[in-house]
C-alpha cells in the first residue's frame, strides 16, 4: 500500500477543465479526491461532511476568493496549497506565507507538494 492510498485531497477550482486535470493526475498517483467543488458554499459543505487530508485550492472563484475555505482548513488542521496565477506579493497580507504553486500545474510540483503536506501533517504517512 502506497502513502497516497486512502488518501483525501479535496479540490477547490471553479474551472472544470482545470479542475478535472487536477483530478485526474491526483486519482492517477493514487489519491481519492474530493469534489471538485468551484464555489465557496459546496467547498464548506465538503470540509464539513468529509474526511479530508490535504487541499489544493485557487484563489479566485468566479465571484468570491477561497480565503474563507482556508479559514476552515486551519481550523481543522488540514493542511493545504494554493495553486493559482496570483504571486505570493498578490495576496493579502496574512496569507503571503502560505504554500503557493503556480498555474499552469506542473503535475510532478503539484504530487510532491500534496506529499510534503501529508507529510507534515502525519509523519506516519511519509
Amino acid at each position: 500500500m502506497t502513502v497516497e492510498s486512502g488518501m483525501r485531497v479535496l479540490i477547490v477550482e471553479d474551472e472544470w477543465i482545470v479542475a478535472e486535470d487536477h483530478a485526474s493526475v491526483l486519482r492517477d498517483a493514487g489519491y481519492e479526491v474530493v469534489g471538485p467543488a468551484s464555489t465557496v458554499e459546496t467547498s464548506l459543505d465538503l470540509i464539513n461532511s468529509e474526511p479530508i487530508n490535504a487541499a489544493i485550492l485557487d484563489i479566485s472563484l468566479s465571484r468570491e476568493d477561497s480565503y474563507p475555505v482556508v479559514d476552515r482548513l486551519e481550523e481543522l488542521g488540514v493542511p493545504y496549497v494554493f495553486l493559482s496565477g496570483y504571486l505570493a506579493e498578490d495576496l493579502p497580507e496574512g496569507f503571503r506565507d502560505r504554500p503557493l504553486l503556480s498555474k499552469p500545474a506542473v503535475p510532478e510540483e503539484m504530487l510532491a507538494a500534496v506529499r510534503k503536506l501529508i507529510a507534515a501533517a502525519d509523519p506516519s504517512a511519509g
